[in-house]
């Protein structure tokens, strides 16, 4: 691998290079991947404003030396498709038939049109609790949010969805004279619909939201036990590098990790149930280690709350 390249440097993320023609764009809001086929380049997903998508695209024809032919978004979630509109209208968008429903019906955010109006008191509230956190942990885990908010409360003048126009329903494999690439699609791990784009040449998976490293994953639109699954059908692919949605690239112990996170957390939920225990009791749970010093760590009780009302209802189906 040439390592010897400058690479191109942006306020929204970290380049990072994991193949000849092959970059991950680093940004705890969400990750990006620039792959060049030889001839043709792909980009996996789009960032989460159209601010940073600029550096992107930049970034990309810098590298690659020519315009970008393909982006593909991996799922609805804004903080992947909103830098959808930076790239010309040449370059194709590329996602699931569904993912592109969910993008069309939801803009990218459940509530979208009560959601926008209120995104700079959102703002003032996160700046307020950071101001007042009495600890640099509970100020580290509110800075990812306050940058969040900020790029969106910015990018509300500008941004418009921008939905893809190509889709496919099953794999759907690249091929170029340097690399081949392939699209797998997966239902209910993340969300309804999410995308893998795997390099087999190089062992290379972008993973998107159906991987976190060193932070909590967020589990509310899809279906742990299917997340569970759909990490071990990636595994065996024997994937040597991973590049998750949220944190730094990793590899194949990362899965593991994550289907660590899961147990535990259904364990957890299991005891509660199992004893009794009032849901109330989640909100004064302590994070398990070693996930007690991972990022969005507010995810953690969500996701406890998910799985307990999981678990609860699969008692009561039971004794019915």
């Amino acid at each position: 691998m040439k390592t010897n390249q400058q690479l191109p440097t942006s306020n929204h993320f970290q380049l990072q290079q994991l193949a000849d023609g092959v970059y991950v764009a680093i940004n705890i809001l969400g990750n990006a991947g620039i792959v060049d086929l030889g001839g043709r380049t792909l980009v996996f997903d789009s960032l989460f404003m159209p601010q940073a998508a600029e550096d992107l695209r930049a970034a990309a024809e810098t590298l690659i030396g020519r315009p970008i032919d393909a982006v593909i978004n991996s799922h609805w979630h804004y903080d992947h498709m909103w830098g959808n509109q930076v790239f010309s209208a040449s370059t194709d968008i590329i996602s699931t038939d569904e993912t592109r429903r969910l993008i069309i019906a939801k803009k990218g955010i459940d509530d979208y049109d009560s959601f926008m109006p209120i995104a700079e008191q959102k703002l003032e509230s996160l700046l307020a609790r950071f101001q007042a956190a009495e600890s640099e942990a509970d100020r580290r885990q509110l800075t990812p949010f306050i940058d969040d908010y900020r790029s969106i409360v910015e990018a509300k003048p500008i941004l418009q969805i921008r939905a893809p126009n190509l889709t496919f329903d099953q794999r759907l494999a690249f091929y170029g004279p340097d690399r081949s690439a392939e699209l797998i699609p997966f239902v209910k791990g993340h969300t309804e619909s999410d995308a893998v784009l795997f390099l087999p040449q190089e062992g290379i998976a972008f993973m998107s939201d159906l991987l976190f490293i060193d932070a909590h994953p967020y589990l509310g639109d899809g279906d742990p036990d299917c997340l569970r699954h759909i990490l071990d059908t990636v595994s065996d692919l024997a994937p040597k590098i991973l590049v998750p949605g949220h944190g730094p690239v990793g590899g194949l112990d990362s899965l593991q990790l994550l289907k660590q996170y899961i147990d535990t957390l259904n364990g957890l939920a299991h005891i509660m149930i199992a004893d009794d225990k009032p849901e109330e009791m989640i909100n004064e749970m302590a994070i398990p280690e070693p996930f007690d010093d991972w990022l969005f760590a507010a995810f953690f009780k969500y996701n406890m709350h998910l799985l307990y009302q999981r678990r609860l209802a699969e008692r009561e189906k039971m004794v019915v």
